[in-house]
């Protein structure tokens, strides 16, 4: 590293839409001490990401064959591309995120000889549901990545034990996500904000309300939840669920509640801004997803002291480390989930007295806390 000008850091993350991994660079890249770092952002597309950066005073690049889609031209393309630029930049630092712009990134980063590449794995995507083969040749890429980096940032302890082949797990540190606390509405004016979003819940701001934050992707279940409340509402008539979030199964879930005559007890209110700032509105959070690298979701939830369900999966049980700070389930049972429901319907106060210890443990969760640990590795 020099001493006689700032290091440069050069963070490379495959899209630039916002979720948990954009969020993960974006903080990182915005809590840089900018009088000892320069930081940059190499990605592909111009989703929000971009402006949000560029708001901060944070210099991006745009790669034109940076993409999700695998692609052998788009690939030779990005090689091209993503070596013109390393060799450009002269990073101190590649720091790579996201599994496509993994393998390519570190390999690139050791061929242009740049002093530290760090890679983190915000998940691994041998654990989609694919063909066997295709898992493991996935989890062979993802293997020679970690090997390839310097050194590898999980954001979980799961991720650690599920990359088990040879030389993996002696390389990988384990740094969860920070957060910074956000300026949580109170729960009548979460609701007020919420209402002004979707109308149709209007009628229904005295009752109990369950949320969920998530993309509208079979990995996060919906419909296991739908049909949870479906068994719920003839004895607790009053219990309402708000969906937040879009995706693509959006048209096949608001069939599925008017099929089921949810409609009345299930609202898909789409995006929300800022979607944590409103999570005091609800009276118990639910996340029965198959799969979390991490759940910032839940980590929100728990800053702002709402009870929490959640499925015992990967990054969640970093989060929920005991009965005394939320309820975990088994993600293949849905009676343990309604079973939950039901629990907490009928003694929420239970529920409720353990959000303390769980809010107390997430403060200190703190994006400065996170780049503090990052810098150490940048470093070592």
């Amino acid at each position: 590293m020099s001493n006689l000008t700032r290091t440069k850091i050069l963070f490379l993350i495959t899209k630039s839409n916002w979720g948990g991994a954009q969020r993960y660079v974006y903080d990182l890249a915005t809590s840089l001490d900018t009088t000892r770092f320069e930081p940059v952002v190499v990605l592909g597309g111009t989703g929000a990401l971009v402006g949000q950066l560029q708001q901060a005073g944070v210099r991006t690049i745009t790669l034109t064959s940076l993409q999700r889609n695998i692609s052998v031209r788009k690939e030779l393309q990005l090689v091209v591309e993503l070596w013109r630029t390393v060799r450009a930049e002269r990073p101190d630092v590649l720091h790579v995120n996201s599994s496509k712009a993994g393998g390519i990134g570190c390999l690139i980063g050791r061929l242009a000889r740049v002093p530290r590449v760090v890679f983190t794995a915000h998940g691994w995507a041998f654990n989609e549901d694919r063909p066997a083969w295709q898992r493991v040749v996935i989890k062979a890429v993802h293997w020679l990545t970690v090997l390839l980096s310097h050194r590898t940032i999980a954001v979980s302890r799961a991720i650690v034990e599920q990359m088990n082949w040879p030389l993996a797990q002696g390389k990988m540190t384990v740094i969860n996500p920070g957060r910074t606390i956000p300026t949580f509405h109170s729960r009548l004016a979460a609701r007020t904000v919420i209402v002004q979003a979707h109308p149709p819940l209007a009628a229904y701001t005295a009752d109990v309300w369950l949320m969920i934050v998530a993309e509208l992707h079979p990995i996060k279940q919906h419909e296991r939840l739908f049909a949870a409340l479906q068994s719920i509402t003839s004895n607790y008539p009053r219990v309402r669920l708000v969906c937040i979030g879009t995706g693509e199964l959006q048209a096949y879930l608001q069939t599925y509640i008017e099929k089921h005559g949810l409609t009345g007890h299930v609202f898909l209110i789409g995006q929300l801004p800022e979607a944590a700032t409103v999570l005091k509105a609800a009276d118990l959070f639910v996340l029965p997803s198959a799969s979390e690298s991490y759940g910032y979701v839940l980590h929100e939830a728990g800053l702002a002291r709402v009870p929490i369900v959640a499925t015992r999966v990967g990054g969640v049980t970093d989060i929920i480390e005991s009965t005394d700070e939320g309820t975990l389930i088994d993600p293949t049972n849905p009676r343990e989930l309604t079973d939950a429901i039901n629990d907490f319907l009928h003694c929420p106060d239970r529920y409720t007295n353990r959000t303390a210890a769980l809010q107390t443990k997430l403060a200190a969760r703190s994006v400065a806390a996170m780049t503090t640990a990052t810098r150490a590795v940048y470093h070592q």
